[in-house]
């Protein structure tokens, strides 16, 4: 989407409605080797729903 885009991390982050940190976060997750990133995807997600969210977080710091 950046690339396509054209946008700066501040401009995605603001779009996703993401900290700009958070954005950094997840485009470093996808810099790692191919071998990584299937081991973190085979260890799952066990939460069935967020409990918290980066979003509500900032709320209530408000």
């Amino acid at each position: 989407m950046m690339e396509m885009e054209e946008l700066s991390r501040a401009e995605l982050a603001r779009k996703l409605g993401l900290s700009r940190a958070r954005v950094t976060q997840i485009l470093n997750l996808l810099g790692l080797p191919e071998m990584l990133i299937s081991e973190i995807e085979e260890m799952g997600d066990y939460w069935s729903r967020q409990l918290v969210t980066e979003r509500k977080l900032r709320r209530s710091n408000k």
